[in-house]
């Protein structure tokens, strides 16, 4: 079987041993992947056993929460609550805690980062967060001016509130200056959604560590495709023409990291005022970067050693952690087929090139052509 490794930017073929029932045949292997941008809801929500399930189906053996759970992760009580439901697992959850809070990181190994998601904060909140937290953590950002607010950026042709495209570029700019002054090293942004925020971000990188994400939703759809409240995403889908300018940001390296915003919802009113924001997508989440990109070498490596290296996470490739891959399968996304409680997936009815067939965790096949393995 032809083996990529991503770490070493290599192919090789290995003779990898698996039983006879799995059909291998077309298959090529690399390192499972790591998402830096997952949501997990509990309270009759996607929990972590619904959660563990739908990376096993999309790859994935390693997964960094984000805080705004409820409650949020911004107390020793539901961090530790959330540390007992993450341990003895197949997939490895880490954390990021709310940096509005007393709060302060306290478990290296499984808290990697403060991240502002999911909450709606003005500069005098910020400031006062920045001042006050200890700076050797990186710090992740949700960069929003949300003093203005509106649902899709402007030129989206649905009625409804809208904000500028300068939104989230000069929010960018004002939380990793901010950091700078106050003492911080290292700044990630979240889901950049146009072009103004990464030509932002390779400004700044001229005065900061600074590294970026982008979802396969921003890259794969336009605004001019909104046709449901499951299209409602924070931040908004911008033009076709700039998705295109999105898709060469990320062949070019000037975005570094591929990561899902998997953002589970069992059903979304179909109201874009009191619909929540969202999309569910981490078990299509390779296809949807394939398809989009068309790069599957660029795709692997900034779903495993990009983000792996971000947040300190140390592996070399080896057979007993693999995923398997179908480069020249295709496939139509159907939401019911689901294994995640969330069905609110903005590829619903897609047709969707290449796909995850199978997943080794620590010498165990956990996940073959979507049925999880005990």
């Amino acid at each position: 079987m032809d083996v990529f490794d991503p770490f070493r930017k290599k192919w090789s073929e290995e003779y990898i041993r698996l039983p006879n029932r799995f059909n291998t045949g077309g298959l090529i292997a690399t390192h499972p992947f790591t998402d830096l941008h997952v949501h997990v809801r509990l309270n009759g929500g996607e929990d972590y056993d619904s959660l563990e399930m739908a990376a096993k189906v999309g790859g994935f053996s390693t997964l960094l929460i984000q805080p705004n759970v409820n409650p949020p992760l911004a107390s020793h009580e539901v961090v530790n609550q959330h540390i007992s439901l993450i341990k003895d697992r197949d997939v490895k959850f880490l954390l990021t805690i709310s940096p509005f809070g007393v709060l302060e990181p306290f478990n290296e190994e499984i808290i990697k980062a403060y991240s502002t998601d999911g909450t709606s904060y003005d500069y005098p909140k910020l400031v006062e967060a920045m001042r006050s937290k200890k700076k050797k953590i990186l710090w992740i950002d949700h960069s929003q001016m949300y003093e203005i607010g509106g649902i899709f950026y402007e030129g989206t042709d649905i009625d409804v509130p809208k904000r500028p495209l300068s939104n989230e570029p000069i929010a960018i700019v004002r939380t990793v200056l901010t950091g700078l002054e106050y003492g911080f090293k290292r700044f990630h942004i979240q889901h950049v959604s146009n072009p103004f925020s990464v030509e932002a971000i390779s400004w700044l990188r001229d005065h900061a560590d600074v590294s970026c994400e982008v979802t396969p939703h921003h890259l794969l759809l336009s605004s001019e495709e909104i046709r449901n409240s499951n299209f409602k995403i924070n931040p908004p889908l911008v033009s076709e023409k700039k998705r295109k300018e999105l898709v060469e940001m990320v062949k070019k390296g000037l975005i570094d990291v591929l990561s899902s915003d998997h953002a589970p919802h069992s059903l979304k009113p179909n109201d874009y005022l009191t619909a929540p924001f969202g999309t569910s997508n981490l078990e299509v989440a390779f296809s949807a970067y394939f398809t989009a990109i068309g790069e599957l070498e660029l795709v692997i490596e900034k779903m495993t050693s990009k983000p792996m290296k971000l947040i300190n996470v140390r592996s070399n490739l080896s057979e007993n952690n693999l995923v398997f891959l179908d480069p020249n399968s295709t496939f139509e996304v159907d939401t019911k087929k689901f294994v995640s409680k969330g069905k609110n997936c903005v590829f619903d009815g897609m047709r969707l090139n290449a796909k995850v067939v199978g997943l080794k965790i620590n010498g165990k096949m956990v996940m073959w052509d979507g049925e999880i393995i005990s």
